[in-house]
This record gives structure tokens, sequence and C-alpha cells, in this order.
């Protein structure tokens, strides 16, 4: 202690050096561990930017890449042009813009599908609205403005295999049309109070009955790719003889038109068609089956073809003769969306 009394300056200046390296040495510590935690940091970071370097395209690679997709879309439009052979014949004007101009338009095509089909000796409903009911009913209510473009289109191919249906009626063939159904479009699409449509969930039938207007095409069949394919889904239920549906899938086949067969059902008619004017012996308890139809249609073809020497085998009784059946086909008209497809893709799925 002596030193420190006579000498206290020089000691508190030396323990104050002291304590300067003590911390001088601490942070020079601390400043190494952060260089090398940064420094691992770095050199992560450049390896990351030399592998995604490395995976980028070069300027060849990009114009590479242009050429082969102008290519693809040059074949895409010859694919759609000639699968749309029919589109001009198809897709009428549209003459008019608003909801009620739309309405007359709808009675008129309505009242001629009606007509035609009685002089084809077709059996359908005085009152058959062909799906738009809630258009041409008396005092129904006329669709937006937006939605009349997307609805005179459905109408348009709806006329188109309609009259592809009509074709197939022959003298020997009686032939009645139960119904005709649409799916909704989503511009007619009307929201419902929630409490409301829970009340109807708890009251109404089984889902998807073959009539009424509209129905659900099942999403596991269903063509439509959002942002890429849209379509317009119709359901026909029928009756007649086997070979009404083997005429009717034959002109469905034609590739003038991108129209896909989804779904098809073959059941024995009710009893009820004998009031529709078929009555006799035409109704049996047994049903036909897909294979007969198509395994009838084969024979059918080759016969035209005249791939067979057999007399006997063109000469085949077909398969089913007196039976009238019921058949229920779902139809899908397909589009394939050409003008921004990733930003329409982007959309759809934001609002899911």
């Amino acid at each position: 202690m002596k030193y420190f009394n006579k000498n206290p300056i020089f000691f508190v200046v030396m323990a104050i050096l002291l304590l300067a390296f003590a911390g001088g040495i601490v942070y020079d510590f601390l400043l190494f561990n952060k260089s090398a935690s940064t420094e691992a940091a770095l050199r992560r970071e450049i390896r990351e930017y030399d592998s995604a370097l490395a995976k980028d395209p070069n300027s060849e690679q990009v114009e590479l890449a242009k050429r082969n997709n102008e290519q693809l879309d040059k074949r895409l439009q010859l694919l759609v042009k000639d699968l749309t052979r029919e589109s001009a014949a198809i897709f009428k004007p549209l003459t008019v813009k608003e909801g009620f101009q739309l309405v007359e338009e709808l009675r008129g095509i309505v009242n001629k599908w009606r007509r035609d089909a009685k002089a084809r000796g077709i059996e359908v409903a005085d009152d058959m609205d062909y799906s738009y009911k809630k258009y041409v009913a008396p005092n129904s209510i006329a669709p937006s403005s937006a939605a009349v473009a997307p609805i005179w289109k459905q109408v348009c191919v709806l006329d188109y295999i309609l009259q592809k249906l009509y074709n197939c009626k022959t003298e020997q063939s009686p032939m009645s049309i139960i119904s005709v159904q649409r799916e909704l479009l989503k511009e007619e699409a009307v929201k419902e109070d929630p409490s409301k449509k829970r009340r109807t969930l708890r009251t109404r039938g089984p889902r998807n009955p073959i009539t009424g207007d509209n129905f659900e095409v099942d999403k596991n069949v269903t063509a439509r790719v959002p942002g890429s394919i849209d379509t317009l889904a119709y359901r026909f239920v029928f009756t007649g003889h086997t070979d009404i549906l083997r005429r009717f899938l034959n002109q469905l086949k034609d590739f003038d038109a991108m129209l896909v067969v989804r779904s098809i059902d073959v059941k024995p008619a009710e009893n009820s068609m004998d009031a529709l004017g078929f009555g006799g012996g035409g109704l049996q308890s047994s049903g036909t089956s897909i294979e007969a139809i198509f395994g009838a249609a084969e024979a059918e073809a080759a016969a035209a073809e005249g791939e067979g020497e057999n007399p006997e085998s063109a000469n085949r009784d077909p398969v089913v003769t007196d039976n009238i059946s019921q058949f229920t086909v779902v139809v899908e008209y397909v589009d394939v969306i050409k003008d921004a497809p990733a930003k329409k893709a982007s959309e759809a799925n934001a609002k899911k």
C-alpha cells in the first residue's frame, strides 16, 4: 500500500490500462467470431450463386426455348383449327346485346327445336325447354348483359349437338328425348342466402337428377383445366333402340368440333314409355350392355368399309332388335384457352 500511497496516479493509470487491454482482448475475440460466421455465410451465398449461375440458361438456350415455344404454338393452332372445322357453322353471329333481347331469341330457338323434333317424329314434351326454362318461361328474369355472350355460345354448341342427335332418328326406330341439361355458367350464377341454401340441401332430392335444367359434370371426368382448357357440358337423356345411340356416338367422333363423350349410361326404358307412343312389345326387362353397343358398332363399321368378305358376318342380325332403352350421355365441348393462360390459372388458384 505504501507504493500506492506514494504513487496513486501511476497505479490508477495502470489499472485503467489493464482493464482497457482486457476489454480489447474480449472485443477482438467477439469480432473474430462474428467475422468467422460472416465469412461462412458469405461462402455459402457464393456457392448458391455459383450453382444458380450454372443452371441459368445462356442467351443461346433462351433463344432456342423461344423458337421451340413458337413451333409448339403453331402446332397447337393447327390442331385447334383441324378439330374445329365447323366453328364458323356452329357459332352464329350474336345480334343482341341486352338480356331481354336474348330471352326473345331463346324462346324462338327453343320453339324451333321442338318443331324440328316433332317434324322428324321424335317425341318431346310440349313444354320441353331444353335446359333454358329460367329464361323462356313466362315472367322469367332476363340474364345480365355480361352473361349474354357466354349463354349464346352455349346455345350455339347445344344446337349443333342437337342436330346430330336429331339426325339419328330413322323411320324404323322410335325415339323420345326426355331431358336436355346444361351446366350453369358462372356468369349467370346467383348468390344464394346461406340459410336458404342449407334448407334447399335438406329438402332436395338426389344430386344431379335427370330432370331439370342444370347438372354438374363430375370433376373426375371433366376435361376442364383452370387456365388452360375450358368446357361446356351437356347431358342428354333419350330413349330408343340401340342403333340410335350408336349413330349418335359415331357422329360425335367425326372431329369436326371438339366434342368429347364423358359418360354413357344405358338402362331399360320405363314403362311410362307406352304413354309416349312407343307401346307394343318394345319394353323388355333385360338391359343393354355398352359392350353390345360397341360390338355392334364395330361390326357395322367393318361391313360399311368392306373389310369382311363373309356374307354371314355382313348380314349379322343386330344385337338388339325390339328393346327400348334409356340412354344418358354427357358431352363436353372443349375450348382451349390460348390468351394469357398463366394469368388465368393464377386467378383460378387464387379463388380457391
